[in-house]
């Protein structure tokens, strides 16, 4: 088999762990996709022997991991959800649709979905459902911004058999310049930015008891870092945001990227604290790391995604 030749198809499942049978147009245009396809947690038989040596361990919980990157842009026409939403359902977000406006994407803390994943290895398929993940997203000047998930889902041993992919949903990605990228604010400041990435941090587990199992999401927190140009005080005073031993400071962050409809992505965090600052050089330039963390402000809000 060939590494290079893989497809994924993924699709939102109406039950849990039940196949939602992705067809070609459920395809992920995707880097770096990975698959561990056989993990979990083993116990050892710690059988009481007249020599010495290894026992035998076995397996409890036998899972498969998913991992790879989607390029942040929009579905090319404004009110359409965009071709990689159903992956990031299944990282906890709930997904509405306002038609011929815009396609909002939001954290939830109960009814989380779940995809099921087919991955095609050069001729093998491996069934992958009950996938429930975490995500986080990263824009760097200069490159293309992505997402970057990791699911876990319910082990099936692979098949023999093949794909097909329709990835013509996908849109090409907007490197993020000044020109692409119009507006990044912290705290009303429109800061000159290097970078913005932040981590949901979902804490996913796999439960196999007695009458049920399930990948299941059971916390989140959350938090990122921010890097760029170093303000003079006047302008904006970082270190008054920072300071907690003072009373703590939250503000919103706002990321825009792209300018035409179709393909705009927006990210909205209506609550950060900035949570630690440190200084690097940037071409020569004197910049800040800002560590974030994204807090509730209504409930579910922390970060809100917009592709419009």
């Amino acid at each position: 088999m060939l590494s290079r030749k893989k497809i994924l198809l993924a699709k939102v499942e109406s039950t849990y762990g039940t196949d939602a049978t992705p067809a070609a147009a459920d395809a992920i245009l995707t880097k770096n996709l990975d698959i561990t396809p056989y993990d979990g947690n083993t116990v050892q038989r710690d059988l009481v022997r007249p020599t010495l040596g290894n026992e035998e361990a076995i397996n409890v919980a036998p899972n498969v991991k998913v991992s790879f990157e989607v390029e942040i842009a929009g579905s090319g026409a404004a009110g359409t959800a965009p071709a990689w939403g159903s992956v990031l359902r299944a990282c906890g977000f709930s997904e509405t649709v306002n038609a011929g406006t815009d396609v909002q994407y939001q954290p939830v803390s109960s009814s989380f979905e779940s995809a099921s994943l087919h991955y095609e290895q050069d001729g093998q398929i491996h069934k992958v459902l009950g996938c429930r993940g975490s995500v986080s997203f990263d824009l760097s000047s200069g490159g293309i911004p992505v997402m970057k998930f990791s699911f876990t889902g319910l082990y099936a041993k692979p098949v023999t058999g093949s794909l097909t992919a329709d990835l013509s949903a996908f849109q090409v990605p907007l490197p993020v310049t000044k020109a692409n990228t119009p507006t990044y604010t912290i705290h009303g400041y429109s800061a000159i930015a290097n970078s913005f990435s932040v981590d949901m941090s979902n804490n996913v587990v796999h439960r196999n008891q007695i009458g049920h199992e399930e990948i299941s999401i059971t916390d989140r927190s959350p938090s990122g870092q921010m890097v760029i140009d170093a303000p003079t005080l006047t302008d904006k005073d970082m270190f008054a945001l920072v300071e907690s031993h003072n009373g703590i400071t939250t503000d919103a962050v706002q990321v825009v990227h792209g300018t035409v409809a179709g393909n705009i992505v927006q990210i909205d965090a209506p609550k950060v604290q900035l949570s630690g600052i440190s200084g690097t050089d940037l071409d020569g330039q004197y910049a800040y790391q800002l560590n974030t963390s994204f807090i509730p402000d209504a409930g579910d809000d922390e970060i809100v995604i917009t592709v419009k």
